[in-house]
């Protein structure tokens, strides 16, 4: 018996590793795709040309000053005027747009009489990302005009540049933000982790469905349902969506009970985007679990989707900061959709009107990866014919021998 050592275990671990072309790509192509990803991802450094609505009830020099202001700043881009003050909160609310300004009316005549009648700013603070950004540099918009515009009229009144910098006075201004306005990360990042693992669990799963199977060498027995490829669709992936269900409920209901994280929505909403979703990881699971060879293979594969999925969500970085390319990309994943309507519905308390577009996304991806994967079921057993003949003919031989 040759004796066993550790060069010779090493030189046959790392031919085994070198025959793996998914595993190569795994340990050494994954990262730096991954990087140069993340890095184009982020290449924008901050959030830019965030949608704004604003109320000019004053209708001013200093009014249009100031929405000059906000829209010349590369973070806000001023793309609508609302004629009606409660608009503004409404459509923010609804996400028409992240942030709204609000002038009041006669806002210069009561700042000269010395009242102080804040210019307001509504804030979506549902996601951090703009809400944070948001609240900044909105600050240093109103107190740069509010500097100019002190300085200019002190000056005008005969004081010299130092004195009017000593008196000049700020222009009244307050934030209100919506959803959340404390930034309490509680309210924003549990409910994307909880997400992500949620999709994790799932597709882990779906990868075994079809591939435990084929390790066994039972999986020329699906050979007769190759003109009737929903057979096994359904068979496979209704446990597995009966589980994701199960999770949803389950983990959402101890975030809500035990954590206390809002969940400000109705229920119906909130299941039915559930059950889009995990249509959606089933058809897409199903697909590459009918393609591989193995559970290694399928869960390979699935990693390479799943990992990048939460940071291309929106969740952490806006969809419009990203570069097009990427944005593509975010589209057709599925976990974008889901976290898009689940903050709606927990934090925003939004009904279906909010939704339907997220439902729709989900549904499509799922129905297209179903059906490519059964027009191409047909295709999965082009390998496993001769199994299959084998099983047909020891059924034939025992059903023989029987008489």
């Amino acid at each position: 018996m040759e004796r066993l050592t550790i060069g010779k275990v090493f030189r046959e671990e790392l031919g085994l590793m070198l025959k793996d072309k998914k595993l190569i790509i795994i340990l050494l192509i994954t990262p730096i795709l991954y990087s140069v990803l993340f890095g184009f991802l982020y290449s924008h450094e901050r959030i830019t040309e965030i949608p704004i609505v604003v109320y000019d009830g004053d209708n001013s020099q200093l009014s249009r000053q100031i929405i000059q202001a906000f829209d010349a700043t590369d973070t806000f881009a001023v793309t609508k005027q609302s004629w009606n003050q409660d608009d503004i909160v409404q459509q923010v609310e609804e996400g028409q747009f992240k942030v709204g300004l609000i002038i009041p009316n006669d806002f210069s005549a009561s700042l000269k009489h010395g009242e102080n009648v804040p210019i307001l700013t509504v804030i979506d603070g549902s996601n951090l990302m703009y809400s944070n950004s948001a609240s900044r540099i909105a600050n240093q918009v109103i107190s740069s005009v509010s500097a100019g515009a002190s300085m200019k009229a002190l000056e005008q009144k005969g004081m010299n540049s130092d004195q009017a910098n000593s008196v000049f006075s700020t222009i009244p201004f307050r934030s209100r933000v919506l959803y959340n306005p404390v930034y309490n990360y509680k309210l924003f990042m549990p409910i994307g982790v909880i997400s992500t693992a949620l999709q994790q669990c799932l597709l882990l799963g779906i990868a075994l469905s079809c591939t435990r199977d084929k390790e066994l060498g039972t999986w020329g027995r699906f050979y007769h349902w190759r003109h009737t490829p929903w057979r096994l669709a359904i068979a496979k992936l209704t446990p597995y969506f009966l589980a994701g269900m199960v999770n949803v409920i389950t983990v959402f209901s101890i975030a809500a009970f035990a954590f206390h994280i809002p969940f400000k929505g109705q229920l119906l909403p909130f299941l039915l985007i559930a059950i889009a979703f995990n249509l959606a990881l089933c058809g897409l699971g199903f697909l590459f679990s009918l393609f591989s060879r193995t559970k290694v293979d399928a869960t390979q594969t699935l990693m390479l989707i799943a990992v990048p999925s939460f940071m291309l969500s929106g969740y952490t970085w806006p969809l419009e900061a990203m570069p097009t390319f990427l944005q593509m990309v975010a589209k057709a994943l599925p976990l974008t959709y889901y976290l898009d309507a689940v903050r709606a519905i927990t934090l925003k308390g939004q009904g279906m009107s909010a939704i339907v577009q997220d439902i729709l996304a989900l549904s499509l991806i799922g129905l297209i990866s179903l059906l490519i994967a059964l027009i191409a079921y047909p295709l999965a057993f082009k390998k496993s014919e001769q199994q299959a003949g084998e099983v047909i003919q020891v059924e034939q031989t025992t059903v023989e021998s029987k008489y």
